[in-house]
């Protein structure tokens, strides 16, 4: 399947493509909608080192090479392409329980 919509429910500002991370709806023209945390490495020991932790984790993260429109595109067509989007990814409901005012998937408009 190479037909999908994505939506940045908080926009899409990113300060620096190699040391950011951002929150993300996955639609399905199925009407399923699936949410994601795409971090890059970089953030992540940024992260880990301004709390002074020992280890961090998230739900839903997706680690990436970094945070430019097309590298987002080409890590979902390539998590659909191998069958892993509904295991790495929560389904958070349809298309009508998410997002207010819209009801199909021709309504979506896509941020990539």
């Amino acid at each position: 399947m190479k037909d999908f919509k994505v939506v940045f429910p908080s926009g899409y500002n990113i300060n620096d493509y190699y040391n950011d991370n951002i929150d993300l709806n996955i639609i399905l023209p199925t009407g399923r909608v699936f949410f994601s945390t795409f971090f890059t490495m970089l953030n992540i020991n940024n992260l880990i080192e301004k709390d002074n932790t020992l280890y961090f984790w998230a739900m839903d993260m997706i680690i990436v090479k970094d945070l430019r429109k097309e590298t987002i595109r080409n890590v979902i067509l390539k998590m659909i392409d191998d069958g892993y989007l509904e295991s790495a990814c929560s389904d958070i409901g349809e298309i009508n329980e998410i997002f207010s005012n819209i009801e199909t998937y021709n309504d979506i408009t896509c941020n990539i």
